[in-house]
């Protein structure tokens, strides 16, 4: 009885899951009406990317780690719109929690706040 109840379940679930198109995942669709502060999602990150038109985030965490050898990453956020840019939030080894701006297309550190 619980076996059918699971099946069941899982098949409403997968039933009222929305289908994503292709154009939908790679973002054509979901820029518009974006303010500058919106962010990326993962798909539209990846195929930007992939397209040449962002640095790799990675690239831009290396490049604050650097600067701040022995601060711990918190968090990455990638915001859109005509100047993507990425926020690293790092807690330095003193105890100050700083966001790093660095341009994402470019992976040039703007500033720190």
């Amino acid at each position: 009885m619980l076996r059918t109840l699971i099946i069941i379940a899982a098949a409403f679930t997968a039933l009222g899951v929305p289908a994503v198109t292709h154009a939908e995942a790679a973002g054509l669709e979901l820029n518009q009406g974006r303010d500058v502060r919106d962010r990326y999602t993962p798909g539209e990150a990846r195929v930007q990317r992939e397209q040449g038109n962002l640095v790799p985030a990675i690239r831009v965490i290396g490049d604050v780690r650097q600067r701040y050898p022995n601060a711990d990453v918190l968090d990455v956020e990638l915001e859109g719109g005509s100047a993507p840019r990425y926020i690293v939030k790092i807690l330095t080894a003193d105890g100050r929690r700083i966001d790093v701006v660095a341009d994402a297309r470019t992976g040039n550190i703007l500033s720190e706040r």
